[in-house]
């Protein structure tokens, strides 16, 4: 059930806060032919904040299947050194496929990580892309 409700939650792009504190930054998402297809900016609360919401979904962000690239920078803030992240995601079902950019992760050893998946629970098995 909770995969079921989760998978309702997210959409093309989502932004976890996994840190013990309120982050804030900006993401870039550049399509296969090079145009922006998202650029915003989110304040997320921290994983543990009961009222503040840690992640940020954005729809609309896929349109053909490609090459994307993935640009996260943080405001004023590290997560174990690192400030920002880059990688090029293969969306190759882009009605199926989500990506997930992980902020503190510790089912990672990477500060900030991207995950491109089809449901909630690819997303929490530390499976890359």
């Amino acid at each position: 059930m909770a995969e079921f409700v989760g998978n309702q939650l997210l959409e093309q792009v989502n932004v976890f806060n996994e840190t013990d504190r309120r982050v804030e930054g900006s993401i870039v998402v550049t399509d296969p032919a090079g145009e922006t297809a998202l650029d915003t900016t989110f304040d997320l609360a921290s994983s543990e904040s009961e009222d503040g919401n840690s992640t940020a979904t954005y729809d609309d962000v896929w349109g053909e299947a490609g090459a994307y690239e993935v640009t996260l920078e943080l405001t004023d803030t590290e997560i174990a050194g690192t400030s920002s992240a880059s990688q090029t995601v293969a969306i190759d079902d882009p009605e199926e496929q989500m990506l997930a950019a992980a902020l503190g992760s510790s089912e990672t050893d990477e500060p900030i990580a991207f995950r491109v998946g089809t449901s909630l629970s690819e997303f929490a098995g530390g499976n890359s892309s």
